[in-house]
């Protein structure tokens, strides 16, 4: 393992102990913050960064058997993606085939605006997707328009939760430099998930 590596596990583990931490000060009641902590001896999480964030999660993606939720900041259009070659028009079509073979994919976006402010690419990104997606019979919201959504969360199976900074576009998946764990938990799944319902729901 590299020193890059370690140092990613390293600062992943700590914050794992900072939660199993924050757990006895709750139970204290030395704190009026409310979050959920979950603690349980099967959790398995796995560093991943730069350039290793989309070959494990399009493995992921084509392996999933029941269910994939996706919130996403930024999904870059780069052209119809039956045809285009860029990754993220990948990783679009193994969410259309997961869908065929019977996953329930769902997926809410961020429209592009926010706060006051348009971002007119994004909102044509999504736009785009949304369309490509439906068509494919898979459902796409989108978060109000006063507000953003800057969530890179992908949730598989009630079981595997990909979370860090990594947008699905080339700059992230090819030149950046990003962190992100996959956490291998029904239980921090199950958390998640009520996340993206919470989100679900509302839009």
């Amino acid at each position: 393992m590299n020193t890059r590596a370690i140092l990613v596990t390293a600062v992943i583990l700590a914050f794992i102990a900072g939660f199993m931490s924050a757990e006895l000060i709750v139970q204290h009641g030395n704190t009026g913050n409310k979050y959920t902590v979950v603690e349980a001896s099967n959790i398995k999480v796995i560093p991943i960064e730069d350039r290793e964030y989309y070959p494990v999660v399009i493995e992921k993606i084509n392996n999933a058997n029941v269910s994939i939720h996706i919130v996403m900041f930024e999904m870059k259009w780069y052209g119809n993606p039956d045809k285009d070659t860029h990754k993220v028009s990948a990783l679009g079509r193994a969410l259309v085939a997961a869908e065929k073979r019977g996953v329930d994919v769902k997926i809410i976006l961020d429209d592009g605006k926010g706060y006051g402010f348009e971002n007119p690419q994004m909102v044509e990104w999504a736009q785009n997707w949304k369309a490509y997606f439906e068509s494919h019979h898979i459902q796409v919201k989108f978060d109000w328009s006063n507000q953003t959504t800057h969530d890179k969360l992908v949730i598989i199976d009630h079981k595997i939760v990909i979370v860090g900074s990594t947008n699905w576009s080339t700059s992230a998946l090819d030149y950046n430099h990003e962190a992100d764990a996959i956490i291998e938990s029904k239980e921090v799944a199950q958390q998640y998930e009520n996340y993206f319902n919470s989100l679900w729901n509302v839009y």
